[in-house]
């Protein structure tokens, strides 16, 4: 492997997809133009290489395949060595800076926000806390680093953009316009940053791409250097003579030399000849024999600007001023040969304790900095409570003769009921809502940029959610039994708690499920939507089901909650055997082993339909 070539990409295409039915683009799926069309680069280690081009060009869609984001739809790539089938390598030495501001977490100070990403790649404890505050001084932030981060300026979110990237040390930097939005300091600054510190003394690697308002098609148009872009337009420099009054001896004589070059004016008299140093000596022999003063020389190469607009303006520019085929493929370093990725499971990685501690320390400090909505939420438990005992003493007896096998008590019946909805309502609803809000806030794509499997992700973002869930369920058992002499201590509480984590299976698997549907398609959530009204109306939470007609009886015999709230009533209200329970449990089990697998399917598929589409941080 040539360690000299840090990114190379052969022929590297990408379409997407035009369906516009949602539902029809599972299974049968139109193919739009390239965004990208065969794109050919070798980008030495070490090289700061900018990417220009229009918007709308591909240059993010370029990144993000080249980050292992968005999967291409033809040809190869290798970042730092590793093809983009290894996807973990490539994500351990890389660094992904983006423009959005969305990307991080409002609430939170720039320091957590830091320590947070930092965990997402592994971090060791030890050395985290320092390497945090090694990137703040680097970025000039530390004097702001414990400030909120809504409180920054558009450049200090962009260093701190650029301090996140480093976190992990890469040996790779994309910066995907990043002095978008800055004012002429901070773009001075931002660029005195890249220069000096992440290129000459670190000597990263940076891909840095920016943009101009006209449109092309995502096609290389041409690759070199500045030198090399005007050789294959053909174009040469010009010199500018500025001298004093020309005597009309000197103008027959330069007429010999360079007939285009006299101005129309002799007051003062400027000489604009052609890129050729011979034409020049001669040009300035004249003038010194003359004794013509020479005011000033100044070489003119035509600007950046210009050689954009006629690489990118194809009606101007001639065909045979393209570069051929061999001016614009690098020489490949790597063998063609493909490696078979792995499937994107859901399950626990090796750093998944350490992982799901930084997300529950993020989403407690998060949490508490609303701290009379956090208050206001178990304050409300004892409200819910006082509303469903004086309910319960209202039709009591009236409600005793359907209750009898749970006791004949209405507001235990109803408070077990409402304490094991909270556990339904989290299963069925945080990974989707969850999903949904770290897409619509702009931190999902900077989490899948760090080598964190997005179903670690998720599955660590629904812990809190199952943490707050259960301190209300306590909550309300605790109010219950303390204050309304609920029997809740005289329960089977083995039992209970193997109700409970089967449930919690079941309800997750739906709620994987749910999730899977919104990373593909988009539209709402129906899943959720369907089992919160099923569940309602038929599972028993306010009322037992003996008292529904008899189809819709035999209708809650297809829902897992009805099987798991039938068996926590009996084991909590009724301390009731493991011969009484087991028939409930088993359909509860049952219904875990088919809809655990079925869902980490769906969410196999719907991982990689989604890094297909590009549109996995989309909503």
């Amino acid at each position: 492997m040539d360690t000299s070539i840090a990114i190379e990409t052969r022929a590297l295409t990408k379409h997407f997809p035009t369906t516009e039915n949602a539902l029809v683009s599972i299974f049968s799926r139109t193919v739009g133009p390239s965004v990208i069309q065969n794109v050919n680069l070798s980008i030495q280690t070490g090289e700061l290489f900018g990417l220009l081009g229009p918007n709308g060009a591909g240059k993010t869609t370029l990144l993000k395949m080249l980050a292992t984001l968005i999967t291409p739809s033809s040809g190869e790539a290798w970042v730092n060595g590793h093809p983009l089938e290894d996807a973990d390598s490539i994500k351990a030495s890389l660094g992904f800076v983006t423009t959005d501001e969305r990307s991080f977490y409002w609430r939170l100070t720039g320091r957590q926000n830091l320590t947070f990403f930092a965990h997402l790649h592994a971090f060791p404890p030890g050395t985290l806390a320092n390497r945090v505050d090694e990137l703040l001084a680097v970025t000039n932030l530390q004097d702001k680093a414990d400030q909120p981060f809504r409180t920054y300026s558009t450049g200090m979110r962009q260093r701190l953009a650029i301090a996140r990237a480093l976190l992990h040390r890469p040996s790779i930097l994309f910066l995907d316009e990043p002095t978008r939005g800055l004012d002429p300091p901070s773009i001075r600054a931002l660029h005195q940053l890249i220069r000096h510190e992440l290129t000459a003394k670190q000597g990263l690697t940076i891909l840095l791409t920016t943009h101009w308002l006209q449109e092309a098609e995502g096609q290389i148009q041409a690759y070199g250097t500045l030198t090399d872009l005007r050789k294959m337009l053909g174009t040469r420099g010009k010199y500018h003579v500025h001298t004093e009054t020309l005597t009309p001896n000197v103008r027959v004589t330069l007429e010999h030399y360079a007939p285009t070059a006299l101005p129309s004016e002799s007051i003062p008299s400027t000489l604009t000849l052609p890129d050729d140093v011979s034409t020049l000596n001669q040009v300035l022999d004249t003038l010194r024999s003359a004794q013509i003063p020479i005011l000033s020389i100044a070489r003119e190469e035509l600007p950046l600007e210009t050689i954009f607009d006629r690489f990118t303006d194809t009606t101007r520019m001639p065909s045979d001023t393209l570069p051929p085929s061999s001016s614009t493929t690098p020489a490949f370093s790597h063998p063609p040969p493909r490696l078979r990725p792995s499937p994107p499971g859901f399950g626990l990685g090796p750093n998944f304790f350490r992982i799901a501690g930084a997300f529950l320390q993020r989403d407690w400090h998060m949490e508490t900095s609303y701290r009379l909505a956090f208050l206001l939420d178990f304050i409300s438990i004892f409200f819910s409570v006082a509303v469903f005992y004086f309910v319960g003493e209202l039709i009591g007896v009236q409600t005793a003769p359907f209750l009898a096998e749970f006791g004949g008590d209405y507001f235990a019946f109803v408070l077990v009921g409402i304490a094991f909805s909270r556990y339904f309502g989290v299963g069925i609803s945080s990974f989707a809502s969850n999903l949904r809000q770290a897409q619509t806030t702009g931190t999902l794509e900077a989490m899948l940029a760090t080598p964190t499997p997005l179903s670690t992700i998720i599955l660590s973002s629904s812990l809190w959610n199952f943490g707050f869930a259960t301190l209300q369920v306590l909550a309300y058992l605790f109010v219950g039994w303390l204050f309304l002499d609920v029997p809740i201590g005289q329960g089977n509480l083995l039992a209970a708690v193997l109700i409970l984590l089967l449930s919690i299976v079941v309800f997750s698997s739906l709620g994987i499920l749910a999730a899977s549907f919104v990373m593909v398609l988009k539209r709402g959530d129906p899943i959720t939507w369907a089992f919160n009204v099923l569940f309602t109306l038929l599972g028993g939470v306010y009322y037992p089901i003996t008292i529904l007609p008899a189809w819709m009886q035999t209708l809650s015999t297809f829902l897992p909650v009805t099987y798991g709230l039938q068996a926590m009533r009996l084991a909590l209200l009724q301390d009731a055997p493991w011969a009484a329970i087991l028939p409930e449990i088993i359909p509860l089990a049952l219904f875990g082993l088919v809809l655990l697998p079925l869902s980490l399917f769906a969410f196999r598929f719907a991982v990689r339909r989604a890094r297909q589409d590009g549109s996995l941080a989309h909503f």
